[in-house]
């Protein structure tokens, strides 16, 4: 029987998200565009139709076309993030040793159980999204009397499901595929000090996983143009935050362990070696030059991070922190158009 077979078998399969967006033209964002624009589309012929413009306040309109915007993010971002975490498997592909624990790794990041997923979901938005709708809920209504219920808080019930169950699942894959990354790095055992340009994908990923957080942080933002909505954004934005740090930081922990395993491998080196050439040069056996030589490469060995990055990266990051500000301020922009349009 074919053992990679066997193997393969027993994956757990690749997201039906990931599978419908790859079917589709165009990069995960992309579609995610398009997919706001469909769903506001439907939101608002919906409401033509159905509505009639009568029974809507525009708090509720707000709420509604933001909860479609984040929904179309979060599921454009778990695709995205499925889909980068593979890509960066296959450029990491030519630092890999020739074996069968790399392969089993790398063959798991970027698939998950589907029920997990949906469970991890669900049991989310019955934590959080069933306590955030309850105290942005203004009294003494009751949110979950569907009798009272217009056509736009129809729309903020069941998006809220979605997207807060996405979110859930973009959360789990994010620090799931971050630990596989981390520990298929550790399989690399061949480290060359004066070239780290292999283990750049590693670095991106940590990047591209910030910056996916951040957005997600963004487009929650918009929400800050209600008042009441401010208690539960400030427990999303400090969240957020420390995902986003953990999610640049921890695909890189492994190979943080190899580049300092290999600095202090090297720095042993070089101390051998100048004791030797020392012995040497006291003997009046030799020059100077190999003791110049080694401690020249000894202090470019020293100056090497432990963290494969640079100032520059740390840089991008918190330029990435001020994105939700932009996101504030456009939100405080939409608000208006929108009461341009309802007046």
């Amino acid at each position: 029987m074919n053992n990679s077979a066997d193997t393969s078998a027993t994956l757990p399969t690749s997201s039906l998200t990931l599978r419908v967006y790859e079917s589709l033209p165009g990069n995960p964002m992309k579609i995610g565009i398009g997919l706001a624009i469909l769903l506001l589309l439907i939101y608002w012929t919906g409401r033509v139709l159905f509505d009639g413009a009568g029974n809507s306040s525009f708090e509720d309109v707000f709420v509604a076309v933001t909860q479609l915007l984040v929904l179309a993010y979060c599921v454009s971002a778990y695709a995205y993030l499925l889909k980068s975490v593979r890509e960066t498997v296959s450029a990491l592909s030519p630092a890999a040793p020739d074996e069968t624990a790399w392969q089993a790794a790398s063959e798991l990041i970027g698939r998950h159980s589907g029920w997990l997923l949906v469970i991890f979901g669900l049991v989310n938005y019955l934590v959080i999204g069933v306590f955030v709708t309850n105290i942005t809920t203004p009294d003494p209504v009751n949110p979950w009397d569907w009798r009272s219920w217009t056509y736009d808080l129809y729309w903020h019930r069941i998006t809220t499901v979605f997207f807060v169950g996405y979110m859930a699942c973009f959360c789990y894959v994010l620090v799931v595929d971050s630990l596989r990354l981390s520990r298929l790095s550790e399989t690399i055992s061949s480290i060359d000090l004066l070239n780290l340009k292999p283990l750049h994908p590693l670095t991106r990923q940590g990047l591209t996983n910030a910056l996916l957080v951040i957005g997600m942080v963004s487009v929650l933002s918009l929400f800050a143009v209600e008042a009441r909505y401010w208690p539960a954004l400030v427990g999303f934005w400090l969240s957020f935050i420390l995902l986003a740090w953990i999610g640049m930081m921890l695909p890189l922990r492994g190979i943080r362990k190899q580049i300092k395993a290999a600095r202090e491998q090297e720095l042993d080196w070089c101390e051998k070696r100048l004791r030797a050439s020392r012995d040497t040069l006291k003997s009046g056996d030799g020059g100077t030059s190999s003791i110049a030589e080694v401690a020249a490469y000894r202090t470019t060995i020293e100056s090497i991070r432990n963290w494969p990055f640079d100032h520059l990266t740390l840089t991008r990051f918190a330029l990435y922190l001020l994105i939700p500000l932009g996101s504030w301020l456009g939100g405080a922009f939409v608000e208006r158009g929108l009461d341009l349009v309802l007046q």
